[in-house]
């Protein structure tokens, strides 16, 4: 079984946690990273043990990626 997908969220989960990383662009790797292994059908538990994250948090950070949100506009909020 390739495990690319799982070393690329272990060394982005690493660079988040660095303290010489920037917060935003390594939240953004991890995220992508946690994303691409869960498209490729690695289990969520072994992606959520490589990214230090709960299950959970595995699936929000993969429907993000897929399903990228729009800010919402103040005239969506009043109707």
């Amino acid at each position: 079984m390739d495990d690319d997908d799982i070393r690329a969220v272990e060394e982005a989960a690493a660079t988040l946690e660095s303290e010489s990383a920037e917060h935003e662009p390594a939240a953004v790797t991890l995220q992508t990273a946690v994303a691409a292994a869960v498209t490729h059908g690695k289990p969520i538990r072994d992606v959520a043990a490589a990214a230090h994250m709960t299950a959970l948090e595995v699936l929000d950070a993969a429907d993000a990626v897929t399903y990228p949100r729009q800010a919402l506009q103040p005239w969506t909020l009043a109707q």
